[in-house]
């Protein structure tokens, strides 16, 4: 009880702010650190330690705490720079130098007009995560002529005279001491081995790639520029999210479960360039099963699950010993799965050759690219039953670096104090135009759900069912700067996320979408600020529904939930601080998915519903006008099939194909019609769409996949005025003018 109740005072504090520490931010620039952490508190506000090295953190060396050189100095003003060749940091204050060499235990001071000083200290400067680290006194009181103080792990460096008691050093620790580094190896082992079975967290997610649907890319890098072709529908534009099939304009990529595929489009005669299969190491029975993909600039990013045949055929083992001599080697529960990530370059032929490859333990929750960087982000399970029953640090295997699989180095792995559940998250970045240079690669021990991702940031969302105050969403939060990761800050929110676009970020604001499961359902939006600190919300929305969907626009955000009827809730959230419900529509059905037409005009697609018997009914498509905050209306809609019918659009946004500039869109679904009291499957295939801002929706074409069933691709691209329907087996084409098949 005493530790929901510090739980709880904890969360009260970083919801509410605690103590000000604003006050003690004077002209001199008060900081506060966390030993472990790469986060300052700087007035009000948490940012990085070092921006520009985010994996930096306060840390203890023979028995003196060591700092960045450069973040402190510069914080307060100072010029630093690095001698390489001699490997000595540089300082510099008005016309004063103090040269720190690597190594030593001494500093020099260089004044113009004065004698050279060498002042010793008790331990050496070194280099830690490419960072002169230095002694935090000698830094701050000798140097830059501040004062420090120390309390509980927290260090405050500057000058003031304000009182520094338990309470501000608590709200400290639960601002910026939210997730520490590990310091040693028998550090780790000792939170492995006290994490509770029970941790309140939700485990973490196996993928589904049956449900995950494929994106396509960005412009041709390859083959005829002019021409116009299909790009992923994507969330946030110009970060990017993989998906099964995948077009440059000249060639079409596919991923099923066992090839990876490369077609040259042929101006509608697609021919067969390049085919990768599943090939089983017949010695270890390991292989690798292809997922997603991405493409950019003739390099083709495949992306898989490497694991084992479980019932592979091995040789006969040697006698097992017996059970009482057993308790320091018990197997592992199944096997260990990685994820694959491989880059191949593509030449003008179609051909694929191998450039480098990653594979990272566990399981792969979901992926970004952004610009030539790709970002896996991966949960990891301990089996933590019986001691140490697998090696309890991730591995991986980078090709850059060699063949061998390699721990996650320690000083890479963060925790989060209290809050401990027997999982790892991992966050990859993968540079796929430097063939040489390696992965980053950092650890959390914790597990995610939900990940969405901006220009700047990534959030990973992960819930928490068994918390004391009810289901509650913990989100973290990362830079990402090329190859770069690291933590900047973590918020909490009561309920739980439908998927990814029940996160936004918007001028520095984080907006989310919960359902809350109490007694009841209850729906809100809360907007976070840069500090991950709750600055507004609306509650209390639908009592007894639940968010179907979500979609947020700029100042705008919109809301669907769902029991009998459609509401569709329109949201202000111009003011971050005080959100507003400025409208309210209810229509038949529900939507699960919201795409903007135009800034005043929303496509929902979903499924109908018999009011009268709450039946689900056809696929139901409506367009919603929103210029008008306080009265949304629908302006057009329309229902394909009947009761059963089924579109992977409904639960994955990258299975819709937009062709916005002939307001178009395209989709595969299964229409049932009823006939009598019999059900029976009308059609199976494409259904292409005419849609606008002004209202009109129009079925203009059904093109049947023939009876092809048990596909795990089955999309829609095109390549100028072609569209191709891609399946696992090949590719058929046809004109947008009549859509007759090309043969």
């Amino acid at each position: 009880m005493r530790k929901s109740i510090v739980m709880l005072l904890i969360l009260a504090m970083i919801v509410s702010g605690g103590p000000s520490f604003a006050e003690m931010d004077g002209e001199d620039g008060f900081i506060a650190l966390h030993l472990g952490s790469p986060l300052i508190l700087s007035g009000e506000d948490i940012i990085s330690l070092d921006s520009m090295n985010p994996g930096v953190v306060p840390v203890i060396h023979n028995d003196r705490t060591l700092v960045p050189l450069r973040a402190i100095s510069e914080h307060f003003g100072a010029l630093v720079s690095y001698e390489a060749d001699n490997r000595v940091a540089k300082i510099q204050i008005e016309d004063v130098e103090f040269l720190f060499p690597i190594n030593e235990s001494y500093y020099e001071i260089h004044e113009t007009g004065k004698q050279n000083q060498k002042v010793q200290f008790d331990t050496e400067s070194l280099i830690i995560k490419d960072r002169t680290m230095v002694p935090l006194r000698i830094i701050a009181e000798n140097i830059l002529q501040m004062d420090v103080a120390y309390d509980n792990r927290v260090i405050f460096i500057g000058k003031s005279q304000a009182s520094i008691d338990d309470q501000l050093v608590e709200s400290i620790k639960a601002k910026i001491g939210q997730a520490l580094k590990v310091s040693t190896r028998d550090e780790l082992l000792a939170l492995i081995e006290n994490m509770e079975e029970s941790s309140g967290e939700e485990p973490a997610r196996e993928p589904v790639f049956e449900n995950q649907a494929p994106a396509m890319e960005e412009s041709a890098a390859a083959g005829d520029s002019a021409k116009d072709f299909s790009n992923t529908n994507e969330q946030v534009q110009g970060i990017n999210e993989a998906d099964i099939v995948k077009t440059d304009g000249e060639f079409i990529y596919v991923a099923t479960r066992d090839s990876i595929k490369i077609y040259k489009a042929n101006n509608g005669k697609p021919v067969l360039t390049d085919e990768m299969e599943v090939q089983i190491d017949k010695a270890t029975g390991e292989y690798v099963e292809f997922s997603e993909l991405y493409i950019d600039n003739g390099k083709l990013i495949v992306l898989g699950r490497k694991g084992a045949m479980g019932n592979w055929i091995r040789p006969m083992p040697e006698p097992m010993p017996t059970p009482d001599i057993m308790v320091d080697s018990i197997m592992p529960y199944g096997g260990i799965d990685f994820v694959y990530l491989g880059v191949y370059d593509i030449n003008e032929d179609g051909k694929m050759s191998l450039v480098k490859e990653l594979e990272v333990e566990g399981n792969l929750l979901s992926s970004r690219k952004n610009d030539e960087h790709v970002y896996l982000v991966v949960n990891k399970y301990i089996n933590y039953y019986g001691p140490y029953a697998e090696e309890p640090i991730p591995v991986f295997m980078d090709t850059v670096l060699g063949s061998e699989q390699r721990e996650i180095p320690v000083d890479s792995i963060l925790y989060h104090p209290g809050r401990y559940s027997p999982n790892y998250l991992l966050v990859a970045a993968v540079d796929v135009m430097d063939k040489d240079e390696p992965a980053n690669i950092e650890a959390y021990l914790g597990s995610g759900s939900e990940v969405y991702m901006s220009e700047n940031a990534l959030y990973v969302a992960g819930n928490d069912y068994n918390s004391f105050w009810g289901s509650v969403t913990n989100i973290a939060r990362f830079s990402v700067e090329g190859t770069s990761i690291g933590y900047t800050g973590g918020g909490m929110v009561e309920g739980t996320l439908l998927n990814q676009f029940s996160m936004d970020e918007h001028e520095g604001n984080l907006r989310l979408a919960t359902t809350s499961w109490n007694q009841d359902s209850i729906n809100a939006v809360y907007v976070l600020d840069k500090n991950m600190n709750q600055i507004g919300a609306v509650e209390n929305l639908a009592p007894g529904e639940r968010i179907f969907s979500a979609r947020f626009m700029g100042d705008m955000g919109y809301v669907v939930t769902f029991r009998q009827i459609d509401p569709l809730f329109v949201i202000d959230l111009s003011d971050p601080a005080r959100p507003v419900v400025t409208g309210e529509l209810k229509v038949p059905g529900f939507s699960n998915y919201l795409h903007p037409i135009s800034q005043d005009v929303l496509l929902g697609i979903g499924q109908d519903i018999d009011e009268k018997t709450g039946r689900q009914q056809g696929i139901k498509l409506s367009l919603f006008d929103v210029s008008d905050s306080g009265k949304p209306k629908e302006i057009g809609n329309l229902i394909l099939g009947d009761t059963g019918s089924y579109a992977e659009v409904l639960h994955n946004h990258k299975a819709l194909m937009l062709k916005q500039e002939d307001d178009l869109i395209a989709f595969d679904a299964t229409l049932n019609s009823i006939t009598g009291e019999l059900t029976r499957e009308a059609f199976n295939g494409l259904v292409v769409i005419r849609v606008n801002a002004e209202g009109d929706l129009e079925l203009i074409k059904e093109i049947s996949n023939e009876g092809i069933y048990g596909q795990n691709v089955k999309r829609p691209v095109y390549i100028g005025d072609i569209l191709y329907y891609v399946t696992d087996d090949g590719i058929r084409s046809f004109g947008f003018k009549d859509f007759a098949e090309i043969n």
